[in-house]
């Protein structure tokens, strides 16, 4: 039986590896805004869009449907080995597929084939996707592993960044490092996977597989409809310039809404785990926790994001960049929206077995977000892009709790929001004096944040708020060994 990993640990080594995410596009976004044109910039997005696409399909449902079933087979080696086997091959030929399918498309369309050198260099994110592997290692909690080797590529990434994109004219290089990083971890995933699994092609069977895989695929394929249809459309019917802008602020967004949902990512296995073992307490205590966790950081990152938008997109970007700005603001209520959704819809959906559900939730919200989109970005290009998102998102919160309000029952959660509410309005007081005064761009984003942060945490100690106490004895514990 595999030895069960510690919660706390992994939840810093998920969250480190996140934070290196979020980090490592957003020092090439600070550098790329201040070399390439916004109109490149804009075509190299668009095209990671459309190639996102065929990457979501080629993926199968395989990141969510093989975390668990990983995480249901750990303990019995010959079964996880199999299962490995049985998800890798089906991976391997999907991949194949679909890059066939991409590689006729470009071809073959003038859209695309005017920048066919472009197109070719992030469609080999496609064909990476045939070593993608990371499910096994999600489904093991193997994040210590996962945490120090993207560590490694990302940094490496960096270098040639700095080697390679010197002029305006570099865009491709640009293109062509974001794949590299991919490619780096995917190896290594590949080689390592030795350690954890055999594979084998004794006694395989894959029919089992396809009625869950198609419905994580359409899933997927719907979330990713009011994920990327956006940038999708704004390119269609605005320009490169508007998705240049409109990817600076939803980037922005997305990396702080990463930081969120890493405690999400790292209970999933164990809440998979506790629900098939029965082990009904322990998974509410699980999905609770998570659950204020999500509140402690969403809520005051939300109101925070109101008062230093401009500045951070001006410090981080340029003034060029500053209709950025209004897009995360817009996208800031996500923080609070999205994660929830995500924790008491789809993941309970996941470790329930109610993939169908999953399926009418984010297809909803991908309709509702076509419909927006078209309506909103004929008016307010960029802006109304982002408001589109946010209602989508919306209604797929609301129908993602609907159906998962069987499968789980919280508690503590109403007193935990009131503390957070306390504290972050008092900390969006002090955000608002700041931000009235005449003080140096740099100097104030820095007084706004690490003030504002120790502000709010002080106030929920002073309050005696349980998970910031819990929090802190556990980081203490572990800093004195």
């Amino acid at each position: 039986m595999m030895k069960q990993k510690s919660l706390t640990i992994n939840s810093i080594f998920y969250l480190g590896n996140q934070l290196i995410n979020i980090l490592f596009p957003l020092f090439i976004g600070i550098y790329v805004a201040r070399v390439l044109l916004p109109a490149d910039i804009g075509e190299v997005a668009y095209a990671q869009n459309i190639v996102q696409y065929f990457v979501i399909l080629s993926f199968l449902g395989l990141p969510t449907y093989g975390l668990r079933e990983i995480s249901r087979a750990r303990n019995n080696r010959a079964n996880l080995n199999k299962i490995y086997s049985e998800l890798y091959l089906i991976n391997f030929s999907s991949t194949l597929f679909f890059l066939l399918l991409y590689s006729i498309i470009i071809y073959n369309n003038v859209a695309f084939k005017n920048n066919l050198p472009l197109y070719s260099i992030v469609g080999c994110s496609i064909a990476l996707n045939s070593l993608n592997i990371s499910w096994l290692y999600d489904g093991l909690e193997e994040f210590q592993l996962i945490a120090k080797r993207n560590l490694f590529f990302k940094f490496f990434c960096v270098i040639l960044l700095l080697i390679f994109v010197r002029t305006q004219e570099d865009y491709l290089w640009y293109a062509a490092i974001s794949v590299v990083g991919t490619a780096g971890n995917y190896l290594v995933n590949m080689l390592l996977s030795h350690r954890y699994v055999s594979f084998t092609l004794k006694g395989l069977s894959f029919i089992q597989h396809f009625k869950p895989i198609l419905y994580l695929v359409a899933v997927n394929l719907a979330i990713e409809i009011y994920t990327l249809v956006d940038v999708t459309m704004l390119g269609l019917m605005a320009g490169a310039t508007n998705v240049a802008f409109y990817s600076y602020g939803s980037r922005m967004s997305r990396a702080l809404l990463t930081i969120v949902n890493s405690f999400t990512m790292v209970i999933v296995p164990r809440m998979v785990l506790y629900y098939k073992e029965g082990k009904i307490n322990e998974y509410n205590l699980l999905l609770s926790k998570t659950l204020k966790l999500i509140l402690l950081l969403s809520v005051p990152m939300m109101l925070g994001l109101q008062f230093i938008a401009n500045d951070l997109v001006v410090v981080l970007y340029g003034q060029v960049y500053k209709n950025s700005a209004l897009i995360l603001r817009i996208l800031s209520p996500l923080l609070i929206i999205a994660p929830i959704g995500y924790l008491l819809g789809s993941r309970v959906m996941l470790a329930t077995n109610q993939e169908n559900k999953m399926l009418t939730s984010v297809s909803i919200g991908a309709i509702v977000n076509l419909i927006g989109n078209y309506i909103l970005i004929q008016k307010y290009a960029e802006f109304g892009a982002a408001i589109a998102s946010v209602i989508s998102e919306v209604i797929v919160m609301i129908v993602y709790i609907l159906f998962g309000k069987n499968h789980f029952s919280l508690t503590g959660i109403w007193q935990t929001l009131v503390r957070i509410l306390i504290a972050s309005i008092c900390m969006a007081g002090f955000l608002f004096v700041i931000h009235s005064m005449q003080i140096v761009i740099y100097m104030k984003l820095v007084i706004e944040i690490i003030t504002g942060i120790f502000l709010y945490f002080g106030i929920l100690l002073t309050m005696k708020e349980d998970i910031v106490s819990e929090l802190i004895e556990k980081v203490k514990k572990r800093l004195s060994i």
